[in-house]
């Protein structure tokens, strides 16, 4: 696996978070109980594992990009560095908010409003990588270059942990209870 799969793959275990975003938001909105605790937790993957490890190692990839010529500041880097900057305003936003509305400072649909937000960017941001960046990396950077990216990814996910695991467990924690009457906190 090159350091493209991995990203790809990492991809995937983004969306099943994203998915349960997804699926909250759309419950909370429809008249459902959501627990803010399940933003919260969420927010805690996005910052440690999307923003901390998976972004890093995106970044790797834009630095390799960068010593090979592409200049920084312009086209897809640009804007992908972008994304990847409000994506950790939109989590740090998101986990203030969870914790307003456990407080009762805040209404629920501020919440679904980010959480809604951040979903629609990363997916939107997925589909730029994988559609476009990818495909030019692939182009761009030898095998060489892309094998000395993949060992610093090694390093990044060993600071933070497997993000898959981390993705599983949030999908476990709140796959269906986030959505109990109760918030999922035990019985009523």
């Amino acid at each position: 696996m090159d350091a493209i799969d991995i990203l790809m793959n990492e991809h995937r275990h983004i969306a099943r978070v994203m998915d349960v975003l997804a699926q909250a938001v759309a419950h909370g909105r429809d008249g459902g109980v959501v627990s803010p605790v399940l933003f919260e937790r969420a927010s805690h993957f996005l910052l440690t594992f999307v923003d901390g490890s998976h972004d890093a190692k995106e970044d790797e990839v834009f630095q390799a990009l960068t010593a090979r010529g592409l200049p920084p500041g312009a086209g897809v880097l640009a804007a992908l560095s972008g994304q990847h900057a409000l994506g950790r305003e939109l989590a740090e936003e998101l986990r203030e908010v969870a914790r307003a509305v456990t407080r009762g400072e805040k209404e629920a649909e501020e919440l679904y409003a980010l959480a809604d937000r951040y979903v629609r960017l990363h997916r939107g941001h997925t589909e730029v990588e994988e559609g476009r960046f990818f495909p030019l990396v692939r182009r761009l950077l030898p095998v060489d270059v892309m094998e000395r990216v993949r060992a610093r990814f090694a390093r990044i996910e060993a600071a933070h942990g497997p993000l898959a695991e981390a993705a599983d467990a949030l999908e476990l924690a709140f796959g269906g209870r986030a959505y109990q009457p109760w918030g999922g906190r035990g019985a009523p």
